[in-house]
């Protein structure tokens, strides 16, 4: 076997039948002293060669390169504790669950191919392999600032075209009165009501907290997902602020909770579901979204102040920046309907 520079490291065979008797052996100075570790164990002495060029090319501190998608996600974890909601860490632990088959596995070890079987076999929606894919490219990110791989292989997935959606419909007139009459005797019909008045998505409404609700100028700001949606002015309509002011007396940090604490959606989904059950709808949380904007294209809503209040984004919007003419603007649109 070839030679190898001083200080490269040395592959060799190990004695006995093994499934991967060729080891690849480094030495790593802390503290003032050689130690030697094994990088791995390989089944032929080429793979345990390409192994050895790869470190040398790339070192890195072998007690790292142990870690797991497992202990990158209690990283993750760790640092996102303070910095985002618990609706937003709930959405990250789902597509956390979908990564089981490589929990376990060594980071340094997963390759393009790895990660792209996993998102192939998530067996539900588009949405949900994107939202997969963004947890792995960030906890990817913590082991290349951890230099224990050098690109992010999640870079590389494919999670095809996104399809149109036939799954989500309006509310239609009659439904939305049926809402407003339902409310009367149970409170979470105006959740919905509110996402019918607003365009907003289930987990923006949620998400907003008291302190950007603004209800002497009939407005709100919020909303994620997307650059042009995040912080955008959310004008209240006049028929949903008796609910809004109700909300803000109430609420000690978001606008939306009960006994005094923030609603997840998996617990909106759960009154969701018995609400339409009792009054015999068929509806998901999304078709409030559709809702208004059917509203809007009704009553001729302008498309770039529909843009706007929705969050798509538009080349024409000067996005993040509002003058009070046009959030009273937004407000009057809004109003319309």
């Amino acid at each position: 076997m070839k030679r190898r520079p001083k200080g490269f490291g040395s592959v060799y065979k190990l004695s006995g039948s093994r499934r991967k008797p060729w080891a690849v052996r480094i030495s790593q100075t802390k503290e003032g002293k050689s130690a030697y570790k094994y990088l791995g164990f390989y089944a032929t002495s080429k793979e345990a060669l390409n192994a050895l060029d790869e470190y040398n090319k790339n070192p890195y501190d072998l007690d790292l390169s142990q870690l797991t998608i497992a202990d990158l996600w209690k990283e993750f974890k760790k640092r996102k504790e303070y910095s985002i909601t618990k609706g937003s860490m709930s959405d990250y632990t789902s597509s956390y669950k979908h990564l089981k088959a490589i929990h376990d596995s060594k980071v340094k070890d997963l390759k393009t191919y790895h990660l792209q079987q996993i998102i192939d076999n998530i067996p539900t929606k588009w949405q949900t392999k994107d939202k997969t894919k963004t947890l792995l490219h960030m906890l990817l990110d913590i082991a290349i600032e951890y230099d224990i791989i050098n690109r992010n292989y999640a870079s590389y997935v494919k999670i095809g075209e996104k399809t149109d959606s036939t799954m989500h419909k309006p509310f239609t007139e009659l439904e939305i009165r049926r809402l407003w009459e339902c409310a009367k005797t149970n409170e979470f019909a105006e959740i919905p009501i509110v996402l019918c008045y607003t365009g907003m998505r289930p987990m923006e409404l949620l998400e907003i907290r008291k302190e950007n609700v603004y209800l002497s100028e009939n407005y709100m700001i919020g909303g994620k997902k997307t650059k042009a949606g995040k912080n955008r002015i959310i004008p209240i309509h006049s028929s949903i602020k008796p609910i809004i002011e109700k909300w803000y007396g109430s609420a000690k940090e978001f606008l939306v909770e009960r006994n005094g604490r923030p609603i997840n959606y998996h617990r909106l989904s759960y009154h969701w579901q018995k609400l339409m059950e009792k009054e015999g709808l068929n509806h998901l949380p999304h078709d409030c979204r559709h809702t208004f904007v059917t509203m809007a294209n009704k009553s001729q809503m302008q498309q770039l102040l529909l843009k706007r209040i929705v969050g798509h984004a538009s080349k024409d919007l000067t996005e993040g920046v509002y003058t009070h003419t046009e959030i009273g603007e937004l407000v009057r649109a809004v109003n319309a309907l």
